[in-house]
């Protein structure tokens, strides 16, 4: 990973939630599907959004016609005081609220298979990188995002918040790759329907 000021400010417990990103990885199929969704996206947007979206799309270096590059987005981001960091999809709360403080806009690495093109229930390189990037380019956003994330990250978590996670993480990969029955979902959901509803007890 190429590095840059506000990278090198990371602690290195965050560091060790970035990956490279594997963008040879990506497939043309891939790329074909940023494309779609991009088109369908713009097109929309530009009816009902605000200016600013549009116009941050061009301000963080994403653009249409094929998945971003981390490289090509931090040359472009620094020159508004961002970065942006791959992860592998999700990443504990507190992090991405500490990611935030530090600047930093943490980006989950895979992209939506095709048969989930219009919802994932995983972070993907769609949902964050055309979806929470361009926002950060209008100041007053970004400074509030960053303010967010400072007093987010020293929120307080228990040991049923870290399960909590631990299951929507694990569930939403089960999801995306398919490969276990609509039941064994339909159990596996109620279960995490139990673990949001458990009483938070603070001395965890």
């Amino acid at each position: 990973m190429e590095m840059n000021e506000i990278l090198e400010k990371l602690p290195k417990h965050l560091m060790s939630l970035v990956i490279d990103q594997p963008y040879n990885s990506y497939t043309a199929q891939d790329h074909a599907l940023w494309r779609y969704v991009m088109r369908q996206n713009v097109r929309y947007l530009s009816k009902v959004a605000h200016d600013s979206y549009l116009e941050g799309l061009r301000k963080t270096g994403i653009g249409i016609d094929s998945i971003p590059h981390m490289y090509g987005m931090n040359r472009i981001l620094r020159e508004i005081g961002w970065a942006a960091v791959a992860v592998d999809g999700f990443i504990p709360p507190s992090a991405f609220m500490e990611f935030q403080a530090y600047n930093v806009l943490v980006i989950a690495a895979d992209i939506r298979p095709m048969d989930q093109i219009g919802y994932t229930s995983a972070p993907d390189i769609i949902h964050e990188a055309a979806g929470h990037a361009p926002i950060i380019a209008d100041p007053t956003y970004a400074g509030y995002l960053k303010e967010f994330g400072r007093i987010g990250a020293k929120a307080f978590s228990s040991a049923n918040d870290y399960k909590l996670y631990e299951a929507i993480r694990h569930l939403s990969i089960l999801k995306q790759i398919l490969i276990q029955s609509p039941l064994w979902l339909k159990k596996q959901k109620k279960r995490l329907t139990g673990l949001q509803q458990t009483p938070v007890n603070h001395q965890n």
